[in-house]
């Protein structure tokens, strides 16, 4: 089981921070609260989560966004302590400031972490075929090496967490048959597949694999979600991506 330790500054009992644990303790996740300064310290906490058992802990810190000095003080004290655990494994998820879903965020990371941890970074996540020479078939090394990355596709879509490539940057080097006019995407859900026209998929199509440095989990419509910001049609918001097809 992952135990989320749940950090925040500059006290633990702050209202926002025990509803967040209460609500991760009523979806069944085991939630403990401690602070980088003062009580229960973080040392406390993860020995508490190692003698109920635990093997993975992610450890959530809230409202450090703009605070890289606390964030480096709180590696530290997870390396150093993790030097005495060997066997424990600890994700430590990027930084989130006050947010009013609060609760969702921590159960994306939670949901993340465990993606993250049980994913072959070297197993196909996305083939793109059809009107090309060679099939492509990209690995989740594959992604994070692209160039280009868009680091947070909430400020292209609101609301909307994640990072993500561009398919314009997937197809920049592909030989595309000039015949080539839709791309269609399907997912591993039931078969379901959407037919854009490719123009409009390089234009503006947004592929979202990863959430921080961890796959996208398919909670959230991983391994791959497709959004096509600039159109209306419901099709350009694809789950599960799996491949793309390119058809005349």
């Amino acid at each position: 089981m992952t135990h989320a330790t749940i950090l925040v500054a500059p006290r633990v009992n702050d209202n926002c921070l025990i509803q967040v644990v209460d609500a991760l303790a009523h979806r069944g996740i085991a939630a403990e609260a401690g602070v980088l300064d003062g009580g229960p310290v973080i040392e406390d906490v993860l020995a508490a989560c190692v003698q109920r058992g635990s093997k993975r802990i992610a450890v959530l810190p809230f409202l450090f966004r703009e605070d890289e000095g606390a964030m480096h003080r709180i590696r530290k004290r997870l390396a150093r302590f993790h030097k005495d655990h060997a066997d424990l494994e600890i994700h430590l998820a990027p930084a989130v400031g006050f947010d009013a879903r609060l609760v969702e965020i921590a159960q994306d990371y939670i949901d993340q972490t465990e993606s993250g941890l049980r994913s072959n970074d070297t197993a196909p996540l996305l083939t793109i075929e059809g009107c090309l020479p060679v099939r492509m078939v990209f690995t989740y090394t594959d992604l994070r090496s692209v160039s280009e990355q868009i680091e947070d596709v909430g400020r292209i879509i609101p609301g909307r967490r994640g990072s993500a490539v561009t398919v314009a940057e997937l197809l920049r080097d592909a030989a595309v048959g000039d015949g080539a006019r839709q791309a269609v995407f399907h997912s591993a859900e039931d078969g379901f597949f959407a037919r854009v026209s490719l123009a409009s998929a390089v234009e503006n199509g947004i592929l979202v694999y990863r959430i921080g440095e961890y796959p996208l989990p398919e909670r959230l419509g991983g391994p791959i979600r497709l959004f096509i910001p600039e159109t209306d049609d419901r099709c350009a918001n694809v789950k599960n991506v799996i491949r793309i097809e390119l058809v005349r």
